[in-house]
């Protein structure tokens, strides 16, 4: 998606939704082998937004930098490996 497509949409919203809230989602199969499946979604507050000019991106977060730190050891580890 490009930035101009999203601020076109964003200005086609009625008034009435100005008080929503803003989520990052996605959708996926409890069992992916199983066309079947129960579908779930998870969604994640934006917490940051991010311009990348070298790359010409504009990225969406749930994630702060404190939030890395707090997943991450000192060596780049996920907590509770090594």
């Amino acid at each position: 998606m490009k930035l101009f497509e999203l601020k076109e949409f964003i200005c086609g919203l009625p008034q009435e939704l100005d008080n929503f809230t803003v989520v990052n989602g996605e959708y996926g199969l409890l069992d992916p082998n199983d066309e079947d499946s129960m579908v779930y979604r998870v969604d994640k507050p934006v917490l940051v937004i991010s311009v990348d000019e070298n790359d010409q991106e504009i990225v969406l977060l749930h994630q702060t930098r404190e939030d890395l730190r707090a997943d991450f050891d000192v060596y780049g580890n996920p907590e509770g490996t090594e």
